[in-house]
Formats: structure tokens, sequence, C-alpha cells
């Protein structure tokens, strides 16, 4: 199973916090491997430099009362006294002990050989303190730092200090930094994202009820520049298919008005044909123009926009197409778990429905089964009748306007090939997709999806 948040505020916040850590877990790795456990930290060590500098100008200057200074100027992590010899070196000097002593011997004017740095492993016994620059136990790295400078009078200045550890001392720092550098990142990323989604989800709700033919409100455009342009975009958008829209209905308005005329000026003149086959055959004619101007016009005209959107009973609806077509004499039987509250424009959806299973009913042998479920995220509606089903290479051509597919579906009935065009128009109205596909029983199955 795969963690990861699916919505842009969490994976923004998720990608900030992944690149803090990343930051920290390279300079982990980058102090790891380029940085030695023994090298002294810069600071510590310019710290120890001075302090002991410092005690050997005041031991040389007092002389006999050099101790009680020296004991004085002593710290928990640094300790001071004088010793009568110097104890014999455990190894040469490395470069980083005899760059000490060669910046200790600039600033106390000693010769060659007369300072010692030694760093070592600490003693158990050792009663000495951590570093007092952080005071914190777990920068104790088990070190000890000796340092012996060689007194006028033939004594030496013996230090023992605890140095902060390079290693340890950036240890500290990202274990300190990792939360305070998270923490602000967590409340900007937040912050900044609620800013950004609070718009987007006002454009994603407006999209959604846009595609499923609802007019609304222009979107008040705010945020950051882009979104504020995305949702210009989209009112801009929603005007023009707006205005598209009602120009066409007005347009085809017009036309029906103008052939509605002439049609029933045919009508009449051919009731005075004196012939009444020939006059029965004209009247027919202009019955089925009429019936095919009255069908193109509701279908061109697509009024499921002009209603207004409410919550119904999707069960109950289903229930009352299939109720009409038995009460007709239709073999309609239903498989409908309900109640189902759903939001749709119910005059339209119902007229989709009630198509595709006229249709349905119209070329079936025995029965039209009509079954409802609700799947992940959509709802579907399936109409199956056992007729001859629709040839497969055909099935895309089903919702086209007057198209015979078969001569088993073909306009029987009066039907002028509008049915299932202007149910495919009213779902698509809802935001919805409708198919037609063979049964391997035999029959066609036509499968409504509406989104949840």
């Amino acid at each position: 199973m795969k963690v990861r948040p699916r919505s842009l505020a969490g994976q923004l916040l998720a990608l900030l916090m992944l690149a803090v850590l990343l930051a920290h877990v390279v300079g982990v790795v980058m102090l790891s491997r380029w940085r030695s456990p023994t090298e002294i930290h810069p600071l510590s060590a310019r710290a120890i430099e001075t302090h002991v500098a410092s005690a050997y100008i005041a031991a040389t200057d007092l002389g006999g009362r050099a101790d009680r200074v020296l004991a004085a100027l002593s710290q928990p992590d640094s300790l001071l006294r004088t010793v009568p010899a110097a104890p014999a070196e455990p190894h040469p000097m490395d470069a980083q002990e005899q760059a000490m002593a060669d910046r200790l011997r600039q600033r106390t004017g000693l010769a060659a050989g007369r300072v010692r740095v030694q760093l070592h492993a600490a003693d158990a016994a050792v009663p000495l303190a951590p570093p007092s620059l952080d005071a914190d136990p777990a920068l104790d790295t088990g070190h000890l730092l000796d340092l012996h400078l060689q007194l006028p009078d033939g004594r030496w200045l013996h230090s023992r200090q605890r140095p902060l550890m390079l290693q340890a001392h950036w240890k500290r720092v990202l274990a300190f930094s990792i939360p305070v550098g998270l923490l602000p990142v967590m409340l900007i990323a937040v912050l900044f994202a609620r800013r950004i989604m609070r718009p987007l989800h006002a454009l994603t709700v407006a999209a959604r009820r846009f595609s499923r033919g609802e007019q609304g409100a222009p979107i008040t455009p705010e945020g950051p520049s882009d979104i504020r342009e995305l949702a210009d975009s989209f009112n801009d958008m929603q005007y023009r298919l707006t205005r598209f829209v009602k120009d066409r209905m007005r347009m085809v308005a017009s036309i029906g008005h103008d052939l509605r005329t002439p049609l029933t000026s045919l009508r009449i003149r051919a009731e005075f044909i004196d012939d009444p086959s020939l006059r029965q055959d004209i009247v027919s004619t202009v019955d089925e123009m009429t019936s095919l101007v009255e069908q193109t016009l509701q279908f061109a005209k697509d009024d499921a926009h002009q209603e207004p959107t409410r919550e119904v009973d999707l069960a109950g609806l289903i229930a009352q197409v299939v109720a009409h077509h038995r009460a007709i004499g239709a073999p309609v039987d239903s498989r409908i778990a309900g109640p189902l509250r759903y939001r749709c424009r119910p005059v339209h959806l119902r007229r989709a429905l009630d198509n595709l299973v006229g249709n349905a009913a119209r070329h079936c042998r025995t029965r039209v089964e009509v079954s409802m479920d609700r799947a992940a995220g959509d709802i579907r509606i399936r109409v199956a009748d056992d007729g001859p089903g629709i040839p497969p290479a055909l099935l895309g051509q089903a919702f086209e306007p007057f198209v015979s597919l078969d001569p088993a579906r073909s306009r029987k009935g009066g039907g002028g090939g509008l049915g299932l065009a202007i149910a495919r128009s009213s779902i698509h109205a809802h935001g919805g997709e409708v198919t037609l596909d063979n049964r391997d029983e035999g029959g066609l199955v036509a499968t409504v999806r509406l989104p949840a």
C-alpha cells in the first residue's frame, strides 16, 4: 500500500519536509565522511589557546604565587597547575597538535620544544566536565587535551582541557536544527497551502457543478496570480459556453417556428385532396415530418440546462420509469436498492432513462431488466434486454442521431432515431456517461454512469 498524500496541500507539505530532512542527511553524511572524530572545533581550540596563554603569562609574572592563581583560573572542563617536569611524549605531535603548539609559541614567545600539545583518549577516572561552551554531557566524546608550557624558572605549566570536538558539535547542531527547521517550514507550508487550496477548492466545486449543467455565479478570483488567472479563465469559459447554448436555442426556436407553419399549411391542404389513398399518403408523410421536426427541436434545444437542480430519490425515479413501461405492457423487471438521494434535474434524467428502457423494450424478446448499484466514485444504472444486439463494429454509432444500425433496431414503431441521442445528451449534461455493450448471453446492455 502506497502511503502518499493525495491532496496538493499534503504533497506540498511532504515535499518541504522531505527537502529539509534531506538537507540535514546530506550534512550528516558529509561530516561523517570528511571529518575526523579527533578534530577539535576551531572555536574551542582558540578559546583553549587564549586561556592557556593568559595563564602562562600570569604564572610567569607571579612566580611562587602562581599555583594559587592557576587554581582560581581553572574551570570544570579546564584544569591549570604547575609541575616540576613535563612527562615524556607518548607520540609525536600530529599536524593539529603542532599547529596549536605553534600558535601558543607565538602568543608566549617560547622557543621550539618548550611547548607540547597531546590529544588522547580520556581516562574514565578524570573528573573533567563536558566542554562548558554547551554544557551538554552528550558532547563528551572521551578526548582530553594536555598542554605543557615551560616556565622561566624551569617548571612547566600543565593544562588539561576537555575540548569540543567538531563532529560532536555538528551532531548537536543538527539535532537542534532539524526540529527547529521543520516546525517553521511546516507552519508556513500549511498556511501557504491553505491560501492556495481555498480558491482551488472553490474552482473545483464550480467546475463540477458546471460539468453537470448547473449554472452558478462567477467565482471570485483570489489567491496567487496564477490561481486568479485560472479563475478568470474559468469564468470566461463558463460565460462563453452559456452564451453559445442560449444563442443556439434561440436559433433552433426560430427555425422550429418557421418549419411548423408550412407543415401545418401542407397538412390542411392535404385534406382537400379527393383521392383518399393519395390524401392518406401525403398526410402520413407530413405527420412523419412534423414528428421528426419536433424530435429534432427537442434534441437540439437540450433544455436540460434550464431545469433547476434538486435532490431526489434516484431509486424512486427509476421505479417510476419501470412502472410506466409496465403499465403500457412492456415486460420490464427491476432490481433497485434504495432509497438513494441524488442531486440532479429529475425531469430530464427521467426522460433519458425512459428512452433507454423504451428502446430496450421495443427490441427485447421476453424481458428488460433494470438494475442500479453504487460503485466507487459513481452510480451505475444498467438497462439490459435479450434482443438481437448490435454488430460490435457499429456500437460506437448507436448514439448518433438518425442512424439506423440494424434492421432489428430500426425505426420500428415510428421512432425517429433520436431516443439514444437525447438520452446521451441529458446524461452528459449531468456529468455522466452512457455506453452500449453486447451481452455474452445475447442482447444489449446500456450502462449509465453518474458522478456520485
